[in-house]
């Protein structure tokens, strides 16, 4: 029996069919920065993945700071292949850091 409070692991999560438009925006290459996330259903998201919202807007915001774990979950729960996810994020941080 799982304590209180704890994650499920990644075979746990599942589509959720709510989220399969933010998916298809990652499938069209429409999503070029996570930040964009916050429009679309951010609290129920961020419960869908188990997160804090703080903490879930927080990463969008710093994409460097999600964990594989958190992005392979994100990609089971709207339905994308988890690159696309990583091509944003690695976008992204080369944007920021100028890398």
């Amino acid at each position: 029996m799982k304590s209180r409070g704890s994650k499920n692991s990644v075979n746990e999560f599942k589509l959720i069919e709510e989220f399969e438009g933010i998916g298809a925006l990652f499938n069209q290459g429409s999503i070029v920065s996570l930040s964009r996330l916050q429009e679309h259903q951010p609290t129920n998201l961020s419960k869908a993945l188990q997160m804090g919202f703080n903490t879930y807007t927080d990463k969008l915001r710093n994409p460097e700071r999600f964990s594989l774990e958190d992005i392979i979950k994100l990609a089971i729960v709207i339905g994308t292949d988890y690159r696309k996810i990583l091509e944003v994020i690695q976008q992204e941080i080369k944007e920021k850091f100028k890398v």
